[in-house]
């Protein structure tokens, strides 16, 4: 090793690290391979080096219950009545009513990122590894 070369590489070691910072970063690969190109292309961001925010994957599970008032409905007839010997036929004129919901069950996620998406990545351990925090869009 030249003695110019041993000088360069001991000053290189001198020279701050630039540290990576959070950045938008483009899809361009969907999960479950997913690719993230970032920095405008120059870097690309393979599933190796990539953590997900659990909301972004397609199947993202999570339970809920609602309460509260109906405040408006609409309803569009689309059956037809057949009468029988006790009751003759009568289509649903006009449905009304008033009153309060309880509701409660499963909301499963079935999309995920899809290319051209826009994401914003946090970068840890010295830009080792980044974490896909949400999706974005340019106003």
């Amino acid at each position: 090793m030249k003695n110019s070369e041993l000088v360069a590489k001991f000053f290189k070691g001198m020279i701050p690290i630039k540290e990576a910072q959070v950045c938008i970063g483009e899809v361009i690969s969907p999960p479950p391979e997913l690719k993230i190109s970032i920095l405008d292309g120059r870097v690309i961001l393979y599933p190796y080096m990539l953590y997900m925010n659990d909301r972004l994957f397609n199947d993202y599970t999570r339970q809920y219950k609602l309460e509260g008032n109906i405040t408006e409905y609409s309803f569009n007839n689309t059956t037809e009545s057949e009468s029988i010997p006790q009751h003759p036929a009568h289509p649903i004129k006009k449905l009304a009513g008033s009153g309060t919901y309880k509701a409660e069950g499963t909301i499963i996620n079935t999309c995920t990122l899809v290319k051209g998406d826009l994401v914003k990545v946090t970068p840890t351990e010295n830009g080792q590894k980044w974490i896909v925090d949400f999706k974005i869009r340019k106003i």
